[in-house]
């Protein structure tokens, strides 16, 4: 990785309706370098792709067309099989819904279901040889009851890529660092960069896996580092000269989401950071 990656987030979702085969296959098909994919381990032990802990009735129409609707809390990915899943059409966002204001795709695709990981590897590996898969390993780490087990879903995402041979193709994210250290352990040949936002709200410090930053002396990289992480995956409001320059002195890769704006982008690509995650991937390939 010797050049700015231009991950596409969630598959571009600024183009395409994020986290579907039809995303993927259109950022492979534009020559960009990657995709961010987010993945969750259903009841009956699926790697799904999707981002949303529950069902998001902004995105989740029905087989008859109808908008997801639902008293009390939706369900869990984790509590539902992966053929209850695949019911649901995710090619377009719901008009007027707050969710469209951030996440409204230029061209919807209607019929599109949620895939697994085992779908998107070779749909992808097909297009484009050398097209990265950022995948986040989806678990929550603000409240354990909410998705499938760190180790768990770790276990299941090694084996896919071990399965299929797409170990040298992935970089695994997430904010949950006890999955990506559980991974690492399990395939020291996957490239993990950890990922981290301005705040956390944690109720459960298992999150760190035992390398929370304030035990280095609050310092992020230093924690990375000492985990076995092979990256920082920084937000955009985190990411600063002096945050590139931790990483660097840690021997870590940096990569920023979500950055939307080119102005954004021009500044990150001459502070000389490896990857941006986008929606808009267009932009920054068209960047001069």
């Amino acid at each position: 990785m010797t050049k700015l990656l231009n991950i596409a987030h969630r598959g571009g979702a600024g183009l395409w309706p994020e986290n579907t085969l039809f995303a993927f296959d259109e950022a492979a098909r534009a020559g960009f370098d990657g995709a961010e994919i987010d993945v969750q381990l259903t009841r009956d032990g699926k790697l799904a792709v999707f981002h949303d802990f529950r069902l998001n009735p902004a995105l989740c129409r029905k087989p008859d067309g109808g908008w997801l609707t639902h008293r009390g809390p939706l369900p869990l990915i984790r509590d539902l099989d992966y053929a209850e899943l695949a019911k649901f059409d995710v090619g377009r966002v719901k008009p007027n819904s707050a969710y469209a204001l951030i996440h409204t795709p230029r061209h919807p695709r209607d019929g599109e279901r949620i895939p697994l990981l085992s779908d998107v590897i070779p749909a992808v590996h097909a297009l484009r040889k050398g097209f990265k898969l950022f995948v986040e390993i989806k678990t929550s780490y603000e409240d354990r009851t909410l998705s499938a087990a760190p180790k768990k879903v770790a276990d299941a995402v090694v084996e896919e890529l071990l399965r299929t041979r797409f170990i040298a193709g992935t970089v695994l994210v997430g904010f949950d660092w006890s999955a990506l250290i559980h991974a690492k352990r399990l395939e020291p040949d996957i490239s993990c960069w950890f990922t981290t936002r301005c705040r956390r709200r944690v109720r459960n410090p298992s999150w760190a896996g035992k390398f929370d930053p304030a035990k280095f002396s609050g310092s992020i990289a230093e924690a990375i580092r000492s985990a076995g992480g092979d990256g920082w995956l920084c937000s955009l409001k985190q990411a600063s000269p002096r945050a590139i320059e931790e990483a660097r002195r840690c021997g870590l890769r940096f990569g920023v989401w979500t950055v939307n704006h080119k102005r954004e982008m021009r500044a990150l690509a001459k502070l000389g950071v490896d990857a941006i995650v986008t929606d808009r991937p267009d932009r920054l390939a068209a960047l001069d």
